[in-house]
């Protein structure tokens, strides 16, 4: 039956996964190998796809290290219809947090915890994205609030969200509305007093992003763990190398070894993949990559009739080998 085929497929790359890392003759990579994941990894949102445990599984055996769960959104009371509370937050439609309590999914809590585990060691959570009003909406409370954050809803709900989710250690900054420095480097000192890590996740404007970080090594060095490089779409181009040079040139002692993720989207396929991160082979800024997003993947692979696990290890591969020039797919059992 395809239920004990799938279940035992996912045991035995466990096995697999376990004597990759503790076999030193197979080690794993050591490239930090992201991707983002939207509805796929929330129970109201995943119809369509699969349930978000099977996703999980598949996820821990795929070889992706770092799962940032996107996207999330500041409720506003503007420009929406119905009106939002402030400072609410929303796991894309979903609201999540409310008044300083979780009002979410019962089940995503524990959903979340175990997605750490295999070779995901590390979930992280995304803020913004394109076409939202999130940094705007930041912008106005913090400004509105005497310029701090303060005692504000968004604050209380940051704070839930803390104890609610300690699974997620760094919170991903994508910025793409409003680039107002006072209020962003506030919300990310206010993540970093609470004890998030931080990741920027950049496309244009490269002064703003040096700036927020130059201005975070002040008050809280080491707080932005890497930065996110949106190497497609809008940030098609974009050079990782440039970027660290202008990191650099603002702070000569800062390091930026392996410092960059080079992003791509799955428009590009498997092969557009390699070939980005190929260009990307000699310059050691780049510690890794990341893909946009897990969703289409899965999508597509079901839609192609592919296992989405084999999916998802083709992508993990084509950024290994574009920038490692070899890859460490698992064993796939039939």
């Amino acid at each position: 039956m395809p239920v004990i085929k799938d279940s035992f497929y996912v045991v035995v790359m466990l096995y697999v996964l376990k004597d990759r890392i503790m076999n030193k003759g197979m080690c794993m990579s050591d490239l930090n190998i992201a991707v983002y994941a939207e509805g796929c990894m929330y129970p109201d949102d995943c119809e369509g796809l699969q349930p978000v445990d099977e996703t999980i599984a598949q996820l821990q055996v795929s070889g992706f290290t770092t799962l940032i769960l996107g996207l999330f959104h500041i409720g506003r009371n503007y420009s929406i219809d119905p009106p939002q509370q402030m400072g609410d937050l929303y796991f894309n439609n979903q609201l999540i947090f409310s008044s300083g309590r979780y009002v979410g999914d019962p089940a995503w809590l524990g959903q979340v915890k175990s997605a750490l585990g295999g070779s995901v060691d590390q979930v992280g959570a995304s803020i913004g994205g394109g076409g939202v009003m999130d940094f705007q909406t930041l912008e106005k409370i913090f400004h509105d609030n005497g310029s701090t954050f303060a005692g504000t809803n968004l604050e209380r709900n940051v704070r839930a969200f803390r104890d609610a989710l300690p699974s997620v250690s760094f919170i991903d900054m994508d910025c793409e509305d409003v680039y107002d420095s006072p209020s962003f480097v506030a919300f990310c000192r206010l993540l970093a007093e609470l004890g998030f890590g931080l990741t920027f996740c950049p496309y244009m404007l490269q002064p703003f992003w040096v700036q927020a970080l130059a201005a975070l090594q002040q008050t809280h060095p080491g707080s932005v763990r890497w930065w996110n490089l949106q190497c497609y779409d809008g940030g098609f181009g974009n050079d990782p190398a440039r970027w660290a040079s202008a990191i650099k040139a603002a702070m000569p002692g800062f390091a930026t070894d392996k410092y960059i993720l080079a992003g791509d989207w799955t428009d590009a396929g498997t092969s557009g993949v390699k070939e980005l991160m190929a260009a990307q082979r000699q310059k050691a800024c780049v510690g890794g990559g990341f893909i946009w997003t897990l969703d289409r993947i899965i999508e597509t692979a079901i839609a192609d009739g592919v296992p989405p696990q084999v999916a998802m290890t083709g992508y993990v591969n084509a950024i290994e080998t574009g920038l490692h020039g070899k890859s460490a797919q698992p064993m796939r059992v039939r």
